[in-house]
């Protein structure tokens, strides 16, 4: 049977916090984006949580010398059927602010997913990224990381 995922979690690289979501973090996530003109509003963030407490999904914040600079959220059961047909968990919905990317944060995020599917005994890990030119950094960055795309 598999484990489920650590519904807490506190991972420090050199400056860099890694923690699981908590109600407390919900409006300095919301204003952060709403000062770049990012839309994403706070009901997002709050499902995010319930799924947590449920065990569905794991949401991971990172913080440099403590102020927030992005999070991903990894679904135990994805609603990709390629991915949820092989029981692989995907990693969803990675956002790095533009002044933090660029410096090995996204990179931290997914490596900490990755972590988190070793951990709960799972021996892949799936993620979905746009198509669109807006994605190209994100693209870049996940076959870089090795990952492949399913085509």
């Amino acid at each position: 049977m598999d484990k489920p995922f650590h519904t807490f979690m506190v991972l420090s690289v050199n400056q860099l916090t890694i923690e699981t979501l908590h109600q407390s973090d919900l409006d300095e996530i919301v204003s952060a984006f709403e000062k770049i003109k990012w839309h994403k509003p706070k009901d997002i963030y709050e499902a995010y949580l319930k799924e947590q407490a449920s065990g569905h999904r794991s949401v991971l914040i990172v913080r440099e010398d403590g102020k927030f600079c992005g999070y991903v959220t990894l679904k135990l059961v994805s609603d990709y059927p390629f991915f949820a047909e092989r029981n692989i968990p995907e990693i969803a919905d990675l956002n790095v602010l533009p002044q933090y990317q660029k410096k090995g944060i996204g990179t931290t995020l997914i490596r900490a997913c990755e972590d988190l599917t070793k951990g709960s005994g799972k021996k892949m890990i799936g993620l979905s990224v746009g198509l669109t030119a807006d994605y190209g950094n994100a693209q870049r960055l996940y076959i870089h990381l090795g990952y492949i795309p399913d085509g």
